[in-house]
């Protein structure tokens, strides 16, 4: 077959499947989907404009309602057959030099910062995120800490400036390249462990905290986890959990597109979450603010800005 004949075939090809795509799961999903298979090195501007840029009416308006809400949840239950243990390895484990790229330099957070200001820089918003998520903690150096989801860990490191030694101070992820990655540049106590299957030891911790981790964790797991975490921790102890979620129950079009970068996994949405932290026994009182951060102790939650300046 003439080359230019192959390549006529292989261009309609794929611009059948990103139809297809879109189609099926959305327009998002679709043109992620097409950047990624695109055997041409990748412009980095114009990909940042084509995510970045605001689109014209008719194709914002496909972004947002396609696919229909009747069928993002039967789309994503397709999704969450997948093995959620290998949906977080096929994420982080490309490789901890991909990741260095453009984490922040001093503690390597892969979650939001916090600039308060808008002018800081990447390293000193992360650093106002860790110093605000350290208050919610209050570490102190006899207690015992669990972080889930530990990253490359940042906010252990963060406590241990703080506490002066991390004895005490444990961390569980499943991705094996972060373990690796910990032990051989911190020397952090860090386990290759499911935080969403692993059964803790009764009344073991007195704070347990995660950031941008339970997302992570599926719907119908969020109760069932959080049943384990009040156990875990002694009458006291606190919770700390950053993460982000939908404010209703219908999943945004968005979600169905998020499959492609961390297959398996949906947080639950706004309620959901709040019937969950309720049901072991966790108290709620909420802040005015847009609530982003969570601190739940045994006999209250208290939710708290880590986002300034936006109204709830």
């Amino acid at each position: 077959m003439p080359r230019n004949v192959q390549w006529a075939y292989e261009r309609t090809g794929t611009h059948l499947l990103f139809l297809a795509e879109s189609i099926v799961y959305g327009p998002s999903y679709g043109a992620v989907q097409a950047l990624i298979r695109n055997p041409q090195p990748l412009d980095p501007d114009y990909v940042w404009h084509r995510i970045t840029d605001g689109l014209p009416p008719l194709l914002d308006w496909l972004r947002l309602h396609v696919p229909p809400a009747f069928a993002r949840r039967p789309l994503l239950s397709l999704k969450m057959k997948q093995d959620h243990m290998l949906g977080i390895a096929e994420h982080y484990d490309v490789s901890n030099e991909f990741y260095e790229l453009f984490l922040d330099k001093k503690y390597m957070f892969y979650s939001c910062g916090d600039f308060d200001t808008g002018e800081e820089s990447l390293e000193e918003a992360q650093a106002n995120k860790a110093n605000f998520l350290l208050e919610l903690i209050d570490p102190q150096p006899q207690d015992k800490i669990l972080e889930l989801g530990c990253g490359w860990g940042a906010m252990m490191r963060r406590i241990r400036e703080a506490i002066g030694n991390s004895e005490n101070l444990v961390g569980y992820t499943l991705s094996q390249q972060q373990v690796e990655y910990i032990r051989q540049h911190h020397e952090l106590n860090v386990e290759f462990k499911n935080f969403v299957t692993h059964d803790y030891s009764h009344e073991a911790y007195d704070k347990i905290y995660s950031i941008g981790a339970w997302e992570h964790v599926r719907e119908r797991d969020v109760p069932i986890v959080l049943e384990k975490l009040h156990s875990a921790l002694k009458p006291g102890g606190r919770l700390v959990q950053q993460f982000f979620c939908g404010i209703v129950e219908t999943p945004a079009s968005c979600v169905v597109a998020a499959q492609v970068f961390f297959p398996g996994s949906m947080p639950a949405a706004y309620p959901s979450q709040i019937r969950a932290f309720e049901q072991p026994g966790f108290g709620l009182a909420i802040g005015p603010s847009m609530i982003t951060g969570l601190r739940c102790e045994h006999g209250s939650i208290t939710w708290s800005p880590t986002a300034r300046g936006l109204s709830s």
